[in-house]
Parts: C-alpha cells; structure tokens; sequence
C-alpha cells in the first residue's frame, strides 16, 4: 500500500481506497474542501445543474465549475471515483462538452454564488454572458487514482484528467497527493530549442522573467507527469536551461522545441511545441 513520509516529525499517511474506505460523496467533499487552494486562480463553484446534450438530449449533472479570475475562460468539473466504469465517465463528459448550459440561467446563478462566496458584486449578468456565449466550456474529470485507459479516452474527447489521492495518518489528519492535468494560468511564456554542440542545454528565446531565481540558480520546471531539474545560465542577454539529472524526459535533438512557462504561482512547465 502506498504511504507518505512527512519530515520532520516522521508521520506516515497511508493511502485510503474508494472500495474500502469511502464512496464518491466523501471524495467531492474533501475535493471542495480545497479546491480554492487547489485552484488558486480561479473562482471555484458547485454547479449541479442540468445539463442537455444537444446530440442526445441527455441530461448530467457536473460537479463544480471554475471560472478564471480574469474572466477569461470556464471549465466543468466531474468528480468520480475509480470504482465506475470508463463508459460512465465518458458518457458523463460527451454530456457536458456538448451540453447547452442554458445561458441566462447560468448567468444569474454564478453571479449569486460569486456575490455568496466571494463577496464579488462588481460582477455583471452581462460580463458572464459574454464568457459563456464564447465556446463551450473545458471539461476536467477528477479520480482517486490514475488510470491510463481513462486518461487515453478521455484525451480523445478533449477532456482533461487529473488525479486526486487521499492519505491518512494515525492521527486523523489528511494528506493529499494532486497531479495530472490541472489547469495553468500563464503568466509568461517563451519558446526554447537546443543548444547545438552543447548536450541537455536549451536556449531560453525571447524575454522570459525567472522570478527570483540569479545566474547558476536551480529552476524546477514540470513536463508531462514528471519535474525536472535545470541550472539557470546567463551570457549576457541570452538565457540557457542546463539539465541537472540522469535521464532527461526531454527529446533534444535538432528542429525540436519547446514552450516555457511560467504561472502565476511562479511554477515552470515545459510543453512541446
């Protein structure tokens, strides 16, 4: 069974089991629970409402909604446990990516719940309409345990995956373990390429701020599912990223690229171009 060691008082959380210890109530619970530090750019919103396919004319009820700050794009969060079937799940988010949201009345619930648990009361009917009426929303699905077969269907949707695991100590205290596709909100961008002749180097292209971090400082920077380790070079106005590990996950060879990112939070994150 997997355990988690939190230094320095040497606790250990063991992993809990949708089968043996809770059911998909307990998990939204403790997923809501921390969904405002989980997703600190966003506004985040029950929202089990009705919604229609317009294919089928099926009717889901999501989980959550999640609406940036800067009102500049929404998403809808299903939560489920692993214990479903994949065919649930999918016939859940085919629902929701191709739903009618019914746009008045979305509209006036979310800027009531804004007013609620936000205190935001500058927000209009209008400015919420006009990000509703802008495309149909992103779709995130939330699991107790990752599941490749899940991420490589729900990826042919378009839909995201990201996993949420739930650990216990003696005590009674809770840890959690998040990764997978959560949402990014960029605060700065660039592209990087390789270093010709210079083996796991990159050249950082165009104006990107490193917050904080000096000439030789260490940057993490996640790709994929993993978190890498580079070493900030500086020569002159250029920008290099040297690899500091064994096995590095990205491919360098000539012609390939990468984005570099930075969030809000002052995470880096690697995408392929």
């Amino acid at each position: 069974m997997p355990k988690i060691l939190a230094p320095p008082k040497a606790d250990w959380y063991d992993e809990l089991n949708a089968a043996s210890y809770y059911g998909e109530t307990e998990l939204e619970d403790w997923f809501r629970q921390h969904a405002n530090l989980i997703f600190p750019h966003h506004y985040v919103i029950p929202f089990k409402r009705d919604v229609t396919s317009r294919r089928t004319r099926e009717t889901k009820k999501p989980d959550l909604m999640l609406i940036r700050r800067d009102f500049s794009n929404w998403a809808v969060v299903e939560v489920e446990t692993v214990e479903h079937t994949l065919d649930h799940v999918l016939g859940q988010t085919r629902v929701f990516r191709d739903g009618n949201y019914n746009l008045p009345e979305i509209a006036q619930y979310v800027r009531d719940k804004l007013r609620e648990l936000y205190k935001k009361r500058s927000v209009t009917l209008r400015q919420l309409k006009v990000l509703f009426d802008s495309g149909s929303p992103e779709i995130l699905v939330i699991a107790d345990e990752h599941k490749a077969e899940w991420k490589k269907e729900l990826g042919k949707l378009g839909v995201k995956f990201g996993i949420f695991e739930i650990y216990k100590d003696v005590r009674g205290y809770h840890a959690y373990r998040i990764f997978g596709e959560y949402p990014i909100v960029d605060a700065d961008s660039a592209q990087c390429r390789p270093k010709i002749g210079l083996p796991n180097v990159v050249e950082v292209v165009g104006n990107f701020t490193f917050a904080k971090i000096n000439q030789g400082g260490a940057v993490d920077v996640f790709f994929n599912e993993h978190l890498t380790h580079w070493c900030l070079i500086k020569e002159g106005r250029k920008q290099y990223l040297q690899f500091i590990g064994t096995c590095n996950p990205l491919t360098l060879s000539r012609g390939e690229t990468y984005g570099l990112y930075r969030d809000k939070s002052n995470n880096y994150y690697f995408r392929r171009s």
